[in-house]
């Protein structure tokens, strides 16, 4: 056994010694790169450094005319490796070209070939604001009812008007430590004289300052840094405010010419404002998530651009549409979501005749009528701030259609106006939108929904040709308000809801009360029911007292309003007890008669909600 043990370790002994590499270079390691290549106050921006198997380049940008006959780089090279001439030692690179070699720690060796261009200061110079200050945002993002979209910020704050026809002069001054150019500047005031502003004016919250959130271009002189690792543009004020703004240059604004026209983006993040209800420009700027200025260089244009500083819109020489014909509605929406309960207006049609189009003003002029379609009924709008459209019958029409030049399909600058026979007008209060000749949106601010609440804005989209139907006809009479009805759980007849249906406690007491529907009548058009209602309150004679609003022995009318989403049937429910009126906020009734579900909604201090309800089955 001992003798076996020994050759056992004298072949483990063997085999270690025939694991070592006969060259002790093999250990170590063969990188021979360079890492990175630095001439303090001559080198613009880091180098650039290729290496592939076949060769190993870097070229370094200087400024045109500079004295490189004695200069001294700093090197990093691989771990453990070496060039020379070393990193510190002084070369001369007049020639333009200059080879190293990096000998890595076992001994292997790369040539290096170091290139030096002349760096093109392609920011030098003199500039204007070629288009109007843009800005996207995204209100909702992942979510249905969400929407977005890039258009001029001015469209929604005003005061950003003067910025389209000021200038920018950037003069270099020479390169900081880190090799970034650096120079003076100034952002001036154009033709008009005036800067922009980000004061924002509202009927609701008054002034709003968005300066801190939009307000990034310094007015007046500047001192500025172009950092070249990173892409920005750094301006800083004798006051030292800084402003630090990423540089993209826009090739896609002028292919031919594509280092004439850079921007500035930012994100604003007005979004710590929070959700503000007052208006839809409001509410848009709150969510913008980009805004950038862009600038053209001195002499040069942007595609079909004619002008220079100042891109005003322009009279285009005949309209881009023509109206004359029928329109129907297509589409009406509201912001941010809920119930118009808008119905008998998506069935009518406005029809425009006799227009005219004025080429010294953009205006198309003429008639309109807006008639009822086959409900017969022009608009069912019970809008009492008055804030929800309701267009003229007849009269004149305007719509100017002057054109952004740099962007002639853009309908950003369009205005429709009404002119009622009477002589009162309806102004759209945003800019027409759609595309093409056969749509026109027509937005307006403000607005009520069926159950009360204030919408941001409201809009109608017309359709050439169009005819509509109304949406939320009432369904045949069906036994709907006959009958006895009770609570529609075994805990109460009263609930609140927060995310499901719940009971209100203390509400027990409606569960054997009984409300009866009897000589009921409905309308012709199968909207309205009326009827008397008997209610028993059980055995314990008590019931929930709900003030005002507990349900008691009268008369009652229903009228159906629409359809929501999910099928269930949304009307109003008014109550009369002894000629004393009661109007609930709100009726809806899902299911069928194997499983009703009536609700009957009502304000009560009670509930940390706001509202109650009752919750009804029938028996």
């Amino acid at each position: 056994m001992r003798t076996r043990n020994i050759f056992l370790l004298f072949a483990l002994f063997l085999g270690i010694g025939a694991c070592q590499p006969e060259d002790p270079n093999e250990l170590m390691s063969q990188e021979r790169a360079i890492i990175s290549y630095f001439i303090n106050g001559v080198q613009i921006g880091p180098a650039d450094i290729t290496r592939t198997t076949s060769k190993a380049e870097m070229t370094i940008y200087v400024i045109e005319g500079m004295d490189l006959s004695n200069v001294t780089p700093v090197i990093e090279v691989s771990h453990g490796a070496s060039i020379s001439p070393a990193s510190g030692e002084a070369i001369d690179l007049s020639s333009g070209s200059f080879t190293y070699k990096v000998t890595a720690q076992g001994g292997l060796t790369r040539d290096w070939t170091l290139t030096v261009q002349p760096f093109e200061n392609l920011i030098h110079g003199k500039w204007y604001v070629g288009k109007p200050m843009q800005f996207f945002y995204h209100i909702g993002p992942g979510e249905d009812w969400g929407w977005s979209d890039t258009k001029a910020l001015e469209n929604n704050m005003p005061t950003v008007a003067p910025a389209s026809d000021n200038t920018l002069e950037l003069t270099t001054t020479g390169i900081d430590g880190n090799g970034n150019l650096v120079g003076t500047g100034s952002y001036d005031a154009g033709e008009d004289g005036m800067y922009e502003s980000f004061i924002y004016s509202s009927d609701c919250n008054g002034q709003v300052d968005y300066t801190p959130f939009y307000g990034r271009m310094p007015q007046g002189a500047f001192n500025w840094v172009l950092d070249l690792n990173e892409d920005k543009l750094i301006l800083t004020t004798d006051n030292n405010e800084e402003y630090s703004l990423p540089l993209e240059w826009d090739a896609d604004e002028n292919s031919e010419n594509p280092y004439t026209v850079f921007r500035l983006p930012f994100a604003p993040e007005a979004h710590v404002l929070g959700w503000q209800d007052c208006t839809y420009n409001e509410l848009e700027l709150n969510y913008g998530q980009k805004t950038w200025y862009t600038f053209v260089k001195e002499g040069y244009t942007l595609p079909g651009d004619t002008g220079g500083p100042g891109n005003e819109p322009i009279i285009p020489s005949y309209s881009p549409i023509s109206l004359n014909g029928s329109w129907g509605i297509t589409e009406i929406g509201f912001w941010p979501s809920g119930d118009a309960g808008i119905c008998a207006d998506f069935d009518n049609i406005m029809t425009f005749s006799n227009e005219f189009y004025d080429e010294t003003s953009g205006i198309l002029s003429g008639d309109f009528t807006y008639t009822a379609g086959a409900d017969g009924e022009l608009t069912n709008v019970q809008d009492v701030d008055g804030d929800w459209v309701v267009f003229p019958t007849a009269g004149s029409f305007e719509l100017k259609v002057l054109q952004d030049p740099l962007d002639t399909e853009s309908r950003q600058y369009w205005t429709m106006k009404y002119i009622a026979t009477d002589g009162t007008e309806v102004v759209v209060d945003n800019p027409v939108e759609g595309s093409g000749n056969d749509q026109i949106v027509l937005k307006f601010n403000g607005g009520q929904l069926s159950d009360g609440n204030a919408t941001d804005a409201h809009w109608y989209k017309f359709g050439r040709g169009h005819v509509g139907e109304n949406p939320c006809l009432a369904p045949a009479p069906d036994e709907f308000l006959t009958g006895n009805w009770g609570a529609h759980s075994a805990t109460s007849a009263i609930y609140e809801y927060t995310d499901n249906h719940y009971p209100v406690a203390g509400t027990e007491a409606t569960l054997d009360d009984t409300y009866s529907f009897s000589d009921v009548t409905v309308s012709d058009d199968g909207r309205t029911w009326t009827g008397t209602i008997t209610v028993d309150h059980g055995a314990d004679g008590e019931t929930f007292d709900a003030g005002d609003y507990t349900l008691k022995t009268g008369t009652f009318t229903y009228v159906y309003q629409s359809t929501d989403e999910w099928g269930g049937v949304i009307g109003t429910f008014t109550l009369n007890v002894d000629g004393k009126e009661i109007s609930y906020t709100e009726s809806k009734r899902y299911g069928d008669e194997s499983y009703y579900d009536f609700q009957i909604k009502f304000p009560h201090e009670a509930s940390q909600w706001g509202d109650m309800y009752y919750r009804l089955t029938k028996k």
